[in-house]
């Protein structure tokens, strides 16, 4: 089945799915059916490993109440329906890797350059880059507004992108963000802004606070400041269109360079600094954390 999705060429397909590995760092025995749940294996898929017998405990198929401890290899196949995306490949590479294994790739993306294709032969993209860098398709887990910066996570192959989803919808990972703002010294120095979004009615391009829009919030904490400007330090509870913009444009803290929201300035300073998530099939916290650009921190110096 051929359509279009982002003008990239989509098509449906039919595939298994493996993974094979040694089970490592159990705090204590799990019984199989608690640590699929652990490791966000939707229940669909749950329920085909135990139809198709099709998970393997130490090369031999066990009850869902077997215990599993630390040295227990486990294999699984899973028997999916996958949408997979072509990308253009782009002509060079301005993203750094953060970290890389075989599920995914985090990248910090440099402001300016767009997630995603938006036109037919547009191959500038972040994803086109990392279609040239791996030689075949990403998979979208989640993305960055063009002119923000920073961290974004990008799959490698298409069995772990439910998973990561899962973690997003359930809020295992979670996503951290900075931006220069001007100062409001009528605000707290943090809070939650709890306020629905939804599209502009006079500009498409826009989101604006709305009772009719969907439910989004936001914490911030202003970690320092001058008479000017502010640093502060974001964190997304939801995943609104140009949330984090839009709600701290509406308590007087617009940041600075938004071409949308804020006043003007060189770029849009937002920077997505730190990722937190879970590995997939293990129960292992991980965070990478990336430096707060120079050009922030020279705005708010005393």
């Amino acid at each position: 089945m051929f359509h279009n999705s982002y003008f990239t060429i989509e098509w449906s397909l039919t595939v298994i799915l493996e993974r094979h590995f040694t089970i490592k760092q159990l705090p204590q025995p799990l019984s199989l059916r608690a640590a699929l749940n652990s490791w966000l294996i939707p229940r669909k898929w749950q329920h085909e490993l135990r139809v198709n017998r099709s998970i393997l405990v130490n090369h031999h198929y066990q009850s869902f109440n077997t215990l599993l401890h630390n040295g227990d290899h486990i294999d699984l196949a899973f028997a999916a329906k996958i949408n997979l995306q072509t990308y253009l490949p782009a002509p060079q590479i301005t993203f750094t890797i953060c970290q890389e294994n075989q599920d995914f790739l985090i990248v910090n993306k440099p402001a300016g350059l767009k997630t995603h294709p938006n036109q037919p032969q547009e191959n500038q993209t972040l994803l086109n880059q990392i279609k040239t860098y791996l030689g075949y398709n990403p998979l979208m887990i989640h993305r960055l507004d063009k002119m923000t910066s920073g961290l974004i996570m990008v799959g490698k192959n298409p069995l772990i992108i439910p998973l990561m989803n899962r973690q997003l919808s359930q809020k295992i990972m979670q996503r951290y963000y900075l931006a220069v703002t001007k100062y409001n010294a009528t605000l707290p120095n943090h809070g939650s802004i709890t306020a629905p979004i939804g599209r502009d009615d006079h500009n498409p391009r826009k989101r604006q606070i709305s009772s009719q829009g969907l439910f989004a919030q936001t914490d911030y904490q202003i970690i320092q400041h001058n008479q000017k400007y502010a640093l502060v330090k974001l964190q997304l509870h939801t995943g609104r269109t140009h949330q984090i913009r839009v709600h701290l444009q509406s308590i007087g803290l617009p940041i600075l360079g938004d071409p949308l929201y804020g006043p003007p300035a060189a770029r849009m300073y937002l920077h997505a600094y730190q990722l937190q998530y879970q590995l997939p099939f293990t129960q292992q916290k991980q965070t990478v954390t990336i430096k707060t650009p120079a050009s922030f921190q020279a705005l708010v110096q005393a």
